[in-house]
């Protein structure tokens, strides 16, 4: 549908809220749109991992929406987190058919925060789900994953939205943020402020990468829900599926008319 332009997809952090991104995948399928290579932070480096490794968009939320939330975060002493993300790095090992990220079906960049150094990176060689697993590993939520004597942390600390490495290397880049800013009543408690102010720190750098991408997708419904709300994967899948089929075939008419 986008004649011979090679397809670069970044796909954003954002916890549950991630299912969505899976909904544009099954999207991009329905409309022949195939992306040559693939960028992914948190959530979105996990659904980007299964995807590289062949699995269709259905068969990753089937397997990772048949958990429970205490399967992916176990509670531990307080002492680098709160939470030991054991239980994710399991999950994700054991369904993952690639050991290793340069051997994936599609390249595939994971964004994590190099918390020594404090800078971002982009990594696309080395232990699929160990860097999946630091990719995801919030601060003080989860324990720093250490490689090679280097801790990692989520990657949405430094960039939510991992442009950098698909840039020169793709044609058309299409954006997935499945934390949108919408609009809402003056919050009423610390907690909604907090959230509101960490979600506006990560959507002011989006604003100021227009240059970098081509189509930026935001579900505006994906603010109604909350980051730990893995009961309600099929809608926030649905709900990326809807949006993306109606803004994806806009932006094809797009293209045909230039």
């Amino acid at each position: 549908m986008l004649g011979t332009n090679s397809i670069g997809l970044t796909l954003s952090g954002g916890a549950a809220r991630g299912f969505a991104h899976l909904g544009l995948l099954k999207a991009m399928e329905e409309l022949n749109i195939k992306p040559d290579i693939i960028s992914g932070c948190s959530a979105g480096s996990i659904a980007a991992a299964f995807y590289a490794d062949g699995f269709s968009p259905e068969e990753i939320l089937e397997i990772l929406s048949s958990y429970k939330l205490k399967k992916y975060f176990r509670f531990g002493l307080p002492r680098k987190g709160l939470m030991k993300s054991t239980g994710l790095y399991r999950i994700i090992k054991s369904n993952l058919r690639t050991k290793n990220i340069e051997d994936l079906k599609i390249p595939l960049w994971i964004g994590i925060t190099n918390m020594n150094l404090g800078i971002p990176e982009y990594i696309n060689e080395g232990d699929l789900a160990k860097f999946i697993l630091a990719s995801a590993s919030i601060p003080v939520v989860f324990r720093p994953i250490v490689i090679k004597g280097i801790m990692y942390v989520d990657g949405g600390v430094m960039d939510n939205l991992p442009l950098k490495p698909l840039q020169g290397k793709a044609d058309i880049i299409i954006a997935s943020n499945v934390s949108p800013i919408v609009e809402c009543n003056t919050p009423q408690s610390l907690k909604r402020v907090a959230e509101r102010t960490f979600l506006l720190a990560l959507h002011s750098k989006i604003i100021n990468q227009t240059a970098m991408y081509n189509l930026l997708l935001e579900p505006p419904k994906m603010a109604n829900y909350g980051f730990l709300e893995l009961k309600k994967a099929r809608e926030m899948f649905e709900i990326g599926y809807e949006f993306a089929i109606e803004e994806l075939k806009k932006f094809i008419n797009s293209k045909s008319s230039d």
